[in-house]
């Protein structure tokens, strides 16, 4: 995107996000108080982010040398507090009406009047730059007290209580404009008229809000939590949108947003055009340094392998490997700790320093100088790991800038995991992960709301991601979440699955108990719980001896489903696509991005993500190039294949080396298709499909018990 073009979008994002909380009712006498524009610079200690204020003064000083800007901007906020009482109610029906329903009569007109003071001094900011009286505001006791009233009856914590102030509101005001900058950037129109025009179309501007309110809800910021607890909505927040404009004037908006934009032009044309957004300007990149360490341990390399024999090389490139693997482990484990951040009840961490950088960048050094000095041997992607201890808030934000992400890339890591307080989410690098990226993770206790009957063995997390400024909900390279379990005493760990929270019901997602953790891959995100999930059938007692613990552990993680409440269908046959969402379901490596390219299988069709992932990887192939034919019945040989090929990619598995050998014991290894010898080969060498009578029946069907059994012992796999 154009310098330009990031202008005009942050331009109108202001004057959305002015206008969506502009419905609270309005104190007409507090903002007529402030019509008036003051040359005083404001004191950037007094306000904690500073920022916020250096933007401010600038923004004041080129509003000024705009021809009619300040005009503008006043003519708006004129009509701001030319609202009568009547219209400031109509205008905040949508909001008061849901603090009115949970509070009634606590909710008192001078607690009205106190939240229209606030939220209208806070607004007036975003037009008018003049801050010398915000310190006043931000130490108004009435202004105090009322968020805090509100904060308590949405049902805050102690704590958040305690760190609530009134900053909080310009910290979520400002949250709420940068979401909708990365929005409007994605509109497609080259001009500011163009834009204005499809910010005038009601259906957009509403989809717009949704779309911001929706990302803020995973950041933790306590004034969203304030506005979910009274079940305050976007459709609210377009309904006040759309009543503002209807009593101030599109014109008067418009305008004043123009006038915004020409300012910030000229504010920007002696500036960096490495800034994301309004506020804060260009990024310096630190200095990337390849550490001193590699470069002796590389030049040692080289040395020893000039003077060497080639009997000496391999020692030598075999003792280089292991010293490379040991650096490369020291350089990318990170202590971050330290640089942890609290505000407003939020951790947070910016992953930028040069230290980190110079790490990466001496990663890469060693992997180009291993592959080139000895190619044949293979060095796995590397993980940087960045640790931020323990931290006592719910909230904590990770973020890392745009230049970690590039470098990263270029020195070919594998990924970037993120631990804090035993949790852990490895990113991948490249790809669509190819910008800066905004982290963010919030828990809150699991109870039976959350769990209904089932025992919760975590908390609940709720986890959101932005890269390159913009929201990411699904993922093309899934991201692997360790969640740390909690008190698992009398808890039957097999059978625990994450869970994730969909309009109040849980869908199982599966995962591997590692220890404390259970790992998982997740392709989306959400809200997310452990549970153990108990299933039962009555239909699976003639299988209860084979089958039945079998059955039990993989219905449990959501792999395979009973026909309907309480039956399995033991004995019916499966079919090959619903082996493809067993397997996928089952080993976690399902991808909802996946696509696959047989004529026989439509993109809605129910099963096309999982023959699309396992497609992907190899593990499944067609009966022709064009025909996977996904409503056969699957065959045990074509089973058994399955489940080796899949293993391989998750597990390392090896092929078994005497194909021949491995199926003499079975009467009718002739009839094995040749394809499919070495899947039944290592299926059979490593116990995972049994024959029966000295035959493998690989041409015959499989029931649903025989699959459950199967899958069971893939997953178990060592």
């Amino acid at each position: 995107m154009t310098i330009k073009k990031k202008l005009i979008v942050s331009t109108i994002a202001a004057s959305m996000a002015a206008t969506a909380f502009a419905g609270i009712p309005l104190s007409s006498k507090g903002l007529a108080e402030k019509l008036g524009f003051n040359n005083t610079a404001y004191a950037a200690a007094a306000f904690p982010n500073t920022d916020i204020v250096n933007y401010a003064n600038k923004l004041y000083a080129a509003l000024d040398s705009v021809d009619g800007g300040l005009e503008a901007v006043r003519a708006l906020r004129t009509k701001f507090a030319a609202l009568d009482e009547t219209d400031l109610k109509y205008i905040a029906v949508p909001i008061t009406s849901e603090v009115n329903l949970k509070l009634g009569a606590d909710f008192s007109s001078e607690d009205k009047d106190a939240v229209a003071g606030l939220v209208s001094d806070i607004i007036a900011f975003t037009y008018d730059p003049n801050l010398t009286e915000l310190e006043t505001i931000r130490n108004t006791k009435a202004y105090r007290d009322v968020l805090l009233e509100l904060a308590a009856g949405a049902g805050l914590k102690t704590e958040e209580l305690e760190a609530l102030t009134v900053d909080d509101v310009a910290e979520y005001f400002l949250a709420f404009q940068e979401k909708l900058i990365g929005l409007i950037e994605d509109l497609g129109a080259d001009n500011l008229t163009e834009l204005l025009l499809v910010l005038n179309d009601d259906t957009k501007r509403a989809e717009l809000i949704e779309e911001a309110f929706t990302a803020l809800k995973s950041e933790g910021l306590l004034v969203q939590k304030i506005l979910s607890g009274y079940h305050i909505t976007p459709l609210d927040l377009s309904i006040v949108v759309q009543r503002v404009q209807e009593k101030v004037g599109k014109d008067a908006i418009l305008s004043a947003g123009a006038a915004l934009y020409l300012a910030i032009q000229k504010m920007n044309e002696t500036t960096s055009p490495g800034g994301g957004g309004v506020i804060g300007g260009g990024e310096e990149t630190p200095t990337v340094e390849i550490p001193k360490d590699v470069t002796a341990l590389i030049d040692d390399i080289k040395k020893k392998l000039a003077n060497a024999t080639d009997a000496e090389k391999a020692a030598i490139l075999a003792e280089a490997v292991q010293k490379a693997t040991a650096l490369v482990t020291k350089l990318s484990t990170f202590d971050l700790s330290s640089d942890v951040k609290v505000s407003n009840g939020q951790a947070s961490v910016q992953v930028s320093s040069s230290s980190v950088l110079s790490a990466i960048a001496g990663i890469g050094e060693i992997l180009k100088n291993v592959k080139a000095l000895a190619p044949g041997v293979t060095v796995p992607a590397p993980v940087l790991n960045l640790n931020l201890g323990n931290v006592a808030q719910d909230g904590v934000k990770i973020g890392l800038n745009d230049a970690v992400i590039q470098e990263a890339i270029k020195a070919g890591l594998g990924g970037i995991n993120l631990t804090v307080n035993g949790l852990s989410a490895t990113l991948p690098v490249g790809g669509q992960f190819n910008g800066p990226v905004d982290f963010n993770i919030n828990k809150s206790k699991a109870d039976s709301s959350t769990t209904g009957e089932r025992k919760a063995a975590s908390d609940v997390y709720s986890f959101g991601l932005t890269i390159g400024g913009k929201t990411v909900t699904s993922f093309e390279q899934p991201v692997k979440v360790s969640i740390p379990l909690g008190n698992v005493d009398g808890v039957d760990k097999e059978l625990l699955s994450l869970a994730k929270i969909v309009d109040g019901k849980l869908v199982f997602q599966g995962g591997t108990v590692e220890g404390n953790l259970i790992v998982e891959h997740r392709d989306t995100f959400s809200q997310y719980v452990v549970v153990e999930n108990k299933v039962s059938f009555t239909d699976i007692a003639s299988v209860e001896s084979w089958a039945g613990r079998a059955i039990e552990v993989i219905a449990a993680k959501g792999a395979i489903e009973g026909k309907k409440a309480g039956v399995f269908a033991p004995k019916d046959n499966v079919t090959r696509a619903e082996f493809a969402k067993m397997l996928t379901r089952a080993l976690d490596i399902d991808n909802s991005s996946a696509k696959e390219s047989f004529a026989d299988v439509k993109d809605t069709d129910w099963s096309a993500p999982y023959i699309g992932a396992a497609a992907k990887l190899g593990i499944i192939q067609g009966r022709s190039a064009s025909k996977f034919d996904p409503n056969a019945q699957i065959t045990r040989a074509e089973m058994a294949t399955m489940i080796a090929r899949a293993l391989k990619v998750t597990k390392g598995a090896q092929d078994v080396t005497d194909v021949t050998a491995a199926l003499e014991g079975f009467k009718d290894a002739g009839s094995i298709s040749a394809s499919l010898k070495a899947g039944v080969a290592f299926a059979s060498k490593n116990g995972i499909v049994i024959g029966n009578n000295g035959k493998f029946s690989p041409n015959a069907s499989a029931t649903r018990a025989e699959a459950a059994v199967m899958i069971y012992r893939a997953v178990n796999f060592k």
